[in-house]
C-alpha cells in the first residue's frame, strides 16, 4: 500500500501543470463531441450548429481567464480523469466537469473577467452538456 501511495505521489509530482496545454486538449475532446454529434447521431444540422456556438462561448470564456495572475494553489484533488472516446454521454459529462475544474484550478477572483464568472461558467457548461444529452438521447 505504501509502494502504491508512494508512486501516485512521485506520478503527480511530475504532472505538468500547463494551462494551455490543458485546454488544448479539452478543446479537442469538444471537437470529438462536435464530430460524434454531426456524423453518429441523426440530429439536424441547425441543432449541431447551436451545440457549436455553445461550444464556442464556453472556450472563449475560458479563454478570459488570466492564468498568470498568482491565485493562491489550493492542492485540489487532481484524479486522473481518462476521457472516454467510444460512449458520447460519458464524454460529454466527463468534458463539463474537466472545463469546470479547469476553471476552478487556474481561477481565482483576480484572475476572473468578472465577479460571477465561476458560476456563470458552471451554467454555460452545464447548458451545453445539456445540449449535446439531447442531440444524442442520453
Amino acid at each position: 500500500m505504501k509502494l502504491a501511495a508512494t508512486l501516485f505521489v512521485v506520478a503527480a509530482a511530475g504532472k505538468n501543470k500547463d494551462p494551455v496545454r490543458r485546454i488544448n486538449k479539452l478543446r479537442g475532446h469538444a471537437e470529438t463531441l462536435l464530430d460524434l454529434a454531426d456524423n453518429n447521431t441523426t440530429t439536424s444540422d441547425k441543432n449541431v450548429a447551436r451545440a457549436q456556438k455553445w461550444v464556442d462561448k464556453v472556450f472563449a470564456d475560458v479563454a478570459k481567464i488570466d492564468t498568470t495572475f498568482p491565485c493562491p494553489s489550493a492542492e485540489e484533488s487532481d484524479e486522473v480523469l481518462v476521457f472516454d472516446q467510444d460512449n458520447f454521454c460519458k464524454l460529454n459529462s466527463q468534458l463539463g466537469s474537466a472545463l469546470r475544474s479547469f476553471v476552478r484550478t487556474y481561477g481565482c477572483d483576480g484572475s476572473f473577467p468578472k465577479k460571477n464568472f465561476a458560476n456563470v461558467f458552471a451554467k454555460r457548461t452545464n447548458r451545453m452538456k445539456n445540449i449535446f444529452s439531447r442531440i444524442a438521447d442520453c
